[in-house]
Parts: structure tokens; sequence; C-alpha cells
């Protein structure tokens, strides 16, 4: 295990990305929102360079979507030796490397960071109040055993986690609240500011009940 980029860069690629290679090309890919997503994209290309110096392809979109590529045999293998699997159907069988796992809550926050910065929302209800400012983070999969994983992971270190879902809907994992809100800007954090925006533009009080 190299570094805390490398666990943001696996959580990236869990949350919405893939290992790809015919054996004699090997590519790394992350998809996202076509304007959205551009400028956590140029951040995930320092990272990649800082951990194999390499840059990607140049952003492109492609399906209406905003397509991250990376291509390096190096990086391919290092990606499959840490327990990332390659193919289609990695977004059902996806979890958590135990060798992540293994180096505990300050490397893998920053899995599930890189897992919410690609494949997670935020959104924000009424309940008791007069505008829709009520948080809810949440991050959708189509693996259990990685929702199970977040789920469990975020309860043991302070987290009100609510997981739910089935294989037919796929899995949701949960948080609710503005001191939930608030715990996990400070635990974990955000590298795509189109998340820190959404916050700032609602003003959200993270000190409320």
């Amino acid at each position: 295990m190299k570094s805390q980029d490398l666990c943001e860069l696996v959580g990236a690629i869990i949350g919405n990305g893939n290992l790809w290679s015919d054996g004699s090309r090997y590519r790394i890919e992350i998809t996202g929102h076509p304007h959205l997503d551009r400028e956590y994209f140029n951040y995930l290309s320092t990272i990649s360079y800082r951990l194999f110096k390499k840059l990607p392809y140049p952003l492109r979109i492609h399906q209406r979507a905003l397509r991250w590529r990376l291509q390096s045999k190096e990086a391919y293998i290092s990606l499959l030796e840490i327990g990332l699997p390659a193919g289609k159907e990695k977004s059902h069988s996806v979890s958590i490397p135990y060798c992540i796992l293994q180096k505990g809550w300050n490397y893998v926050k920053w899995t599930i960071r890189g897992i919410m910065d690609t494949d997670g929302t935020i959104f924000f209800s009424k309940k008791t109040y007069e505008d829709p400012i009520y948080p809810t983070l949440e991050i959708r999969t189509c693996s259990k055993i990685l929702a199970n994983q977040i789920t469990q992971i975020l309860q043991q270190n302070g987290f009100r986690a609510r997981p739910r879902g089935n294989q037919t809907e796929g899995y949701h994992v949960a948080i609710y609240g503005f001191k939930m809100l608030s715990l996990w800007i400070k635990e974990i954090g955000f590298s795509n500011p189109k998340h820190l925006d959404k916050i700032q533009a609602r003003k959200c009080l993270y000190e409320k009940d």
C-alpha cells in the first residue's frame, strides 16, 4: 500500500470506474457528469501522476458522460494486485480491498471519500424547516458486499449509517442530518467540488441537530 492517494483512487474506481485489458492494452476508466465532474477529474489526474508518473488521456465526453482514461500496464497490474476486479461484473462484486481495510480508518476513509465523490450524492429536504436544508448523504451501489462494508465501517466510526435496498433496485447507504454531515466533513471530507458547492449553496448550519 503506497499512500492515501492510492486509497482515494481505488475508491473513485469502485464508485464509477472499471479496469479493462485485452492482453496488450491496459486501461483504467472513470465516468462522470460531463460538466460537474471536470474539475474533480483533473484532480484525479494529479493523483495518477503522483502514483504512476503518467497522466490520463485528455478528458472527453462520450455517450453523454465525461471519460477519465488512464492507459497504463503498471497502474492496471497494481490495482489488480490490490484487489480490484476487472471486467463487466465489477459493479456487482466489488468491495473495499482487504489490504486497505487492514490499514485502518485513516486509510479506509480515503477510499470511502473516493466512492462518495464518484458515486455518491447529497440532497436536501425540508423536514421541520421552512426551506429544504436538511441534508442527506447517500452512496448507491449494485454490490451488496460493498454496501454492507461501508455501513459497518461508518457505524464503527461514529456515523448513524442506514442501509437499504435489494438486488433488483440496488443498495443504498445513507446518513442524515446536520451533525452527521459535519462529522463527514471533519473525518472524511470531499475532493469533488460539486459536493461542497451544493452544501455552500444551501448554507447548511452543520451545528444543528
